[in-house]
């Protein structure tokens, strides 16, 4: 019998068992981008791992040059997500713990600014324009504005007359604590404004961020410079406001009952009205 087959049965005829096992090709681990929804474990273990990967492949130099570059270049995603999480992590955990600081100090200064604010007003509508004014001064802190707890009353020590020139020089000062206790910086432990410390190392460093942030309110560097008005003087706007559109609609001539009935379907603001 021959061995032979003939051309045209070929296709027809099983391929043997060896021939029709499939040559799988060995993978190469590829590295995935660097994402934000990574936790800081899962972001550790993908360090981790892409370090003792190339460690591995750095000595039986398993991987291409493109396949070692692409690793290296996710390590150094994964490790720049990590230190952002971190940075973000204590940053929140300081806000945390000198939320309640920064808020009473934040109420003291904008309190002693409005305060200064109404002197210079006061002084600036007199009728005398002596260029001076009875003002109260201000107990011992790092600034020269930094007047008690703000409230306006009557116990504080007086000084015979203060000049336009040294209020402006307070209001200054004023603004300054304001942004200092607005921009500290949020990665360094928050040292207080009106509590001076004992060590004076404490004291040289609250001294030196005032002056750097006082040099980038100079240099226009700063955000948002400390220069807006007091809450008070917001409200007294919406009241004025309030009062003249209440006047206005208490004053609005009659028209006939139709056009009224439709007045009142298209306008919400008499509903409010009390």
């Amino acid at each position: 019998m021959s061995s032979s087959i003939h051309p045209s049965r070929a296709p027809n005829i099983p391929e043997p068992q060896d021939a029709r096992r499939k040559k799988h090709k060995k993978k190469t681990f590829k590295p995935q981008p660097a994402s934000s929804s990574l936790s800081r474990s899962q972001l550790r273990k993908k360090i981790r791992d892409t370090t003792r990967l190339l460690a591995a492949s750095s000595t039986t130099s398993s991987l291409s040059a493109t396949t070692r570059s692409d690793h290296e270049r996710a390590l150094a995603a994964y490790q720049h997500e990590l230190a952002g999480q971190q940075l973000a992590d204590r940053r929140s955990a300081l806000a945390k713990r000198y939320h309640k600081v920064r808020f009473f100090e934040r109420r003291k200064a904008d309190r002693a600014l409005a305060r200064l604010r109404r002197q210079l007003a006061a002084l600036s509508s007199s009728p005398s324009n002596h260029k001076s004014v009875d003002t109260a001064l201000p107990p011992s802190s790092p600034s020269s504005s930094s007047d008690g707890d703000g409230d306006g009353d009557g116990n504080d020590r007086k000084t015979p007359l203060e000049t336009e020139e040294s209020l402006r020089c307070r209001i200054r000062d004023a603004e300054l604590d304001l942004a200092y206790i607005t921009h500290f910086p949020p990665l360094e432990k928050y040292i207080s404004l009106y509590r001076p410390s004992d060590t004076p190392a404490t004291n040289d460093k609250r001294a030196r961020i005032r002056a750097d942030i006082s040099r980038r309110i100079a240099d226009g560097s700063l955000r948002e410079a400390p220069d807006a008005p007091p809450v008070t003087d917001h409200r007294a706007k919406h009241s004025d406001r309030d009062k003249r559109t209440s006047t206005t609609t208490k004053h609005k001539p009659k028209q006939t009952a139709p056009a009224e009935e439709d007045e009142e379907e298209e306008d919400d603001g008499g509903f409010f009205e009390v």
